[in-house]
């Protein structure tokens, strides 16, 4: 029951700038995060129904990092839309 995703352009920029971020801090860093946000996503991809936080958003924070992945599911064409993956440290009013 695998689902394809597709990242919305601010996400596809939220993790720019995290990646970017901690390109800067180290590469070991930056590869343990890509590692971890991968994860994240293949978890969702084989099980999207994860908590939902606002009606049809849902979320799941990526282990060992301050982030959180939201997005929505579309049943009828198995797409996961990601629609932010949301830095915590952040306030929480931003939130998508």
């Amino acid at each position: 029951m695998d689902f394809s995703f597709k990242f919305l352009p601010i996400a596809e920029d939220n993790i720019e700038e995290a990646t970017d971020y901690y390109a800067n801090i180290s590469l070991k860093v930056v590869k343990s995060f890509n590692k971890q946000l991968d994860l994240s996503i293949n978890r969702i991809v084989s099980n999207p129904y994860f908590q939902k936080r606002f009606k049809n958003v849902r979320a799941l924070p990526v282990k060992k990092f301050p982030y959180i992945i939201f997005y929505e599911v579309n049943d009828e064409e198995k797409v996961i839309y990601i629609l932010s993956v949301f830095c915590t440290h952040q306030n929480p009013e931003k939130y998508p």
